[in-house]
C-alpha cells in the first residue's frame, strides 16, 4: 500500500463522520404533559431547544441545567428500562416540587419537547417560555330532549340554597 493511500485511509478514519444521536420531537412528551396539567402552545424554536438539551445531556451522561437557553424554563429527566418511560418521566416530574412548579404554572403558555434514546436510556427535555395559554374548548351543549307527544312538563321549583 502506498504511503499517499495509506495517509487516505488514516484521515479518512480519523475524520470519519459518526453518525449524531438525532432527538425526536415527542408528541406522546408533549401530549402527556397536557394531559397531566394543561394544554400549551407547541413552539418549533422551543423544540429545537429541546431537541439541543437532550442531545447534549446525553452526550455527557449527566442531568445539568447549565445549558439551559436564556429566558426559559426547563424540566429534564432520564429513564433506563421501564415500560412506558414516557409516564414514568411524568410521574417523576409531578413528584418533583421544582419539576412541578414549572410544569403547573400557568404564566408558561408555550413549551416544546424532545425525547433521545442512547443506548437504553430515554433522555427528556421540554423547554417552556411565558406567555398565553391556548382558550379553554368550550364544552358542548347539553342534547335537549324534547317532551313525548301530549306530555306537558312541570315548573322548575328547585330551589338554591339561601333561595
Amino acid at each position: 500500500m502506498s504511503r499517499a493511500v495509506l495517509l487516505v485511509a488514516v484521515l479518512a478514519a480519523v475524520f470519519a463522520v459518526v453518525p449524531t444521536p438525532r432527538a425526536s420531537a415527542d408528541p406522546g412528551l408533549t401530549s402527556a404533559i397536557a394531559n397531566a396539567y394543561f394544554p400549551r402552545y407547541e413552539d418549533a424554536q422551543l423544540h429545537a431547544i429541546a431537541h439541543e438539551r437532550v442531545v447534549a445531556l446525553a452526550a455527557c451522561d449527566c442531568l445539568d441545567h447549565d445549558g439551559m437557553a436564556a429566558g426559559t424554563a426547563e424540566v429534564i429527566a432520564y429513564n433506563i428500562g421501564v415500560d412506558d418511560p414516557v409516564g414514568s418521566v411524568i410521574g417523576q416530574w409531578e413528584r418533583s416540587a421544582p419539576h412541578h412548579a414549572i410544569l403547573s404554572n400557568g404564566d408558561y403558555g408555550r413549551i416544546g419537547c424532545a425525547e433521545l434514546v442512547a443506548g437504553g436510556t430515554h433522555w427528556f427535555a421540554c423547554v417552556l417560555t411565558r406567555g398565553d395559554l391556548p382558550p379553554a374548548p368550550t364544552p358542548a351543549p347539553a342534547p335537549t330532549t324534547p317532551a313525548p307527544q301530549g306530555a306537558f312538563l312541570l315548573p322548575d321549583t328547585a330551589l338554591s340554597p339561601g333561595g
